[in-house]
This record gives C-alpha cells, sequence and structure tokens, in this order.
C-alpha cells in the first residue's frame, strides 16, 4: 500500500477515528485504525465493537492496500509533521514509513485480516434529518445521561415516535434518576420500530454530536437490524441500540402545580454559580427561599464556610424552602438559550419543572434533595 495525502484531511479523519478506537481493552487490534487505500483515496475506519466510524478521504494512490496501526499515535505523528502533503508507504510486515518533508516516521502495524467488519447495510431507506435539528436533541439530552454503568436501562437516551396526540414529530429523553430532559421536534420518520423506542448509547450520541458539530444542513439516518446509521457527507458513524427497557418517564413528569415563577435565565445562571462555589464538594447542595417576589439562595459548607444571595422575582405564592443539587441546574440552565425561564413547583419534595419560555417542547426535571 502506497499513497500520498494532505496532512490537514488526514489529520481530521484520524482525529475522528482515534476518539471512537478503545484506549484500552482486551484486544489490541481494536486500539488500531484500518485505513485502506483503493480507487480515489483512502478510508479510515475505527470501532470498539458497539460503535464504528468510516470516513472516506481524497488522496492520490500509488498501490492499494490495507492495514490496521495505534490511533493514537497515527494521530499524534501526523498532526506534527512539518509539511502539509504527506507520503504513506506499507513496507514488509505491516511496518509503515510516513515522511512528510526531512521528517520520516517507522510505525509498525498489525494485519487487517482480523480487523472486525462493521455492519454491512444497504444505501436505500435513509431519511434526512436537519443537521441543527440532531445536533440540538442530542445537546439537550445527553447530558442527563447516567454514567451508573450497572444502569444500563438509563445509560441512553431514548428515541420514539410521536403521535397525534402528543404533536407528531420525534422526542429525545434521558434520565439518570437524578433529572430528565425531554425533547419534541417535528421530524418525521417513518420507522416501525420508532413507534415504541429505541435507545441510543451515551458514546455513540457524543461521537455523533461531535460529527454534527462540524457543520453542514443534513444527515441521514437508518435503522439496519440493531443498529443506528448515520450518514453525513462522506461519513458513516454506527452504534448498536442498547439492549434495555427504558423507564416509563411520563409518569415522573408532574401535572402543572400551583407554583410557577418567571426568572430571567443569566440573573439565576450566574447568581447560582456564585452561591455553589461554597456548596458541598460531594453533594453540591443549595437551599432555594421563595418568599413574596423574593428568592433567597443560599449554601453551606462547614469546612469553608457560607454563602447567601437575593433576587427579586415575580412570585406571589406561600414562603417555600427547597434544597437543589446546583450543577444539576447549572447543567439545565446552559443548555437553555432562551432569556427568560418557566420554573414549576408543587412543594419541597416533588420535582421541579424548568421551561424555556420560548419553547414549551423542552421539558426538564430535577428532583430536590434534603440539605
Amino acid at each position: 500500500m502506497e499513497f500520498k495525502i494532505e496532512r490537514d484531511e488526514f489529520v481530521k479523519g484520524l482525529y475522528r477515528a482515534q476518539s471512537v478506537a478503545e484506549k484500552k481493552g482486551t484486544m489490541p487490534i481494536l486500539l488500531n485504525v484500518l485505513i485502506e487505500a483503493q480507487g480515489g483515496g483512502i478510508s479510515v475506519t475505527a470501532t470498539d465493537l458497539e460503535i464504528g466510524l468510516k470516513g472516506f478521504h481524497p488522496a492520490e494512490i500509488i498501490k492499494e492496500g490495507r492495514s490496521t496501526l495505534c490511533a493514537k499515535k497515527l494521530y499524534e505523528v501526523i498532526k506534527e509533521l512539518p509539511e502539509k502533503n504527506v507520503s504513506f508507504l506499507l513496507k514488509e510486515n505491516q511496518w509503515a514509513e510516513i515522511t512528510s518533508g526531512r521528517s520520516i516516521f517507522k510505525i509498525m502495524g498489525m494485519s487487517a485480516e482480523t480487523y472486525p467488519s462493521l455492519p454491512a447495510y444497504e444505501e436505500e431507506g435513509f431519511f434526512s434529518v436537519e443537521l441543527e435539528t440532531l445536533r440540538e436533541m442530542i445537546e439537550k439530552t445527553i447530558f442527563a445521561v447516567s454514567t451508573d454503568e450497572s444502569r444500563r436501562n438509563l445509560a441512553g437516551v431514548f428515541f420514539v415516535k410521536l403521535g397525534e396526540e402528543e404533536g407528531n414529530g420525534v422526542r429525545m429523553v434521558a434520565t439518570d434518576g437524578f433529572r430528565l430532559s425531554m425533547i419534541d421536534r417535528p421530524v418525521r420518520i417513518e420507522w416501525k420500530s420508532l413507534e415504541n423506542g429505541i435507545l441510543l448509547p451515551r458514546k455513540g450520541l457524543g461521537e455523533l454530536g461531535r460529527l454534527l458539530d462540524e457543520g453542514g444542513d443534513t444527515v441521514w439516518i437508518k435503522l439496519k437490524d440493531n443498529n443506528f446509521i448515520v450518514k453525513k457527507d462522506h461519513i458513516v458513524l454506527l452504534m448498536r441500540l442498547l439492549d434495555a427497557q427504558f423507564p416509563d418517564y411520563r409518569q415522573v413528569i408532574p401535572p402543572k402545580s400551583k407554583r410557577q415563577l418567571r426568572m430571567k435565565r443569566r440573573q439565576i445562571l450566574e447568581s447560582l454559580r456564585r452561591v455553589s462555589i461554597l456548596s458541598s464538594e460531594k453533594t453540591k447542595g443549595v437551599k432555594f427561599y421563595f418568599s413574596k417576589d423574593l428568592l433567597e439562595l443560599s449554601s453551606y459548607n462547614p469546612e469553608l464556610g457560607e454563602a447567601k444571595e437575593e433576587l427579586a422575582i415575580d412570585y406571589k405564592g406561600e414562603e417555600l424552602m427547597v434544597g437543589f443539587n446546583a450543577r444539576f441546574l447549572l447543567e439545565v440552565l446552559n443548555i437553555i438559550k432562551s432569556e427568560e425561564v418557566i420554573l414549576d413547583l408543587e412543594d419541597g419534595k416533588s420535582p421541579a419543572v424548568i421551561r424555556p419560555s420560548d419553547d414549551d417542547r423542552h421539558t426538564c426535571l430535577i428532583m430536590p434533595m434534603r440539605i
């Protein structure tokens, strides 16, 4: 195998791939990326058996072939090369010689014969989705996915088709048991299996989010067997669905509460940041005390001190004290983009509901905590 390629184009493909490839594991081949040279360019493939990514990059192919090399080290080498162009030559015993200007690197690879194949799929049956819509839905749910590996049914984002009674379109929901984020958007996807919902893994959606952050207008998605497939330009991302039952999230969403507040998002965000500095490192607890036209935020840490701040708000209800994990609230306020947020409170024990004032199809829940 021998080819010449622009350094920046190669770096782009290796950057995407090395985040998918395993960082450590029992199968050394999964630490590598598969490079295949044929036709008018090279393809760079990475997989951890749960997620797979393949990208095509234009290159001058001198001799076709395939091999695998360490994803991390190859990326680090290529991005530091001094010249714009890179020459790649595969020699005997899977040794790769990489040349750029006066720099020459020799890296030992592994045979491509043992590299796992990505699941096969047909080109028909893809649905187009506006890139920005999908990017927004991922951004506004993935933060609430559980990081507890033992709770597999909460380790991803639930993706489901909505019926007419819920406004049609699709919904994404994520929860870790302490907070929940749900967003609906008018996307038309005619998948029978989507009526009961599918569970998309956190890592796969994280990789997809990074791919969507590169920009563009449209992506194409497809469900094949147990794989969710996304195509964007010359890149294909595949992720295996989680085989677990997502909980009935509708049960925890309270009906309209008796206390509803409208607050300036930036004002509450900045105050909460300041007060949380002295909150407990473990619980990040902050007290919210509501009284007539006033909200008092306070935190206390016996080892550091205490903080208190008052905000003028439009509140006419009974006095109420409730505690929240400041980190959870900050994450919600950071993903909401509207100038104002609506906060629904029933009491100090029921979940609080937070919504953007200009988008009633995005709902966040946060469970209160005892402080």
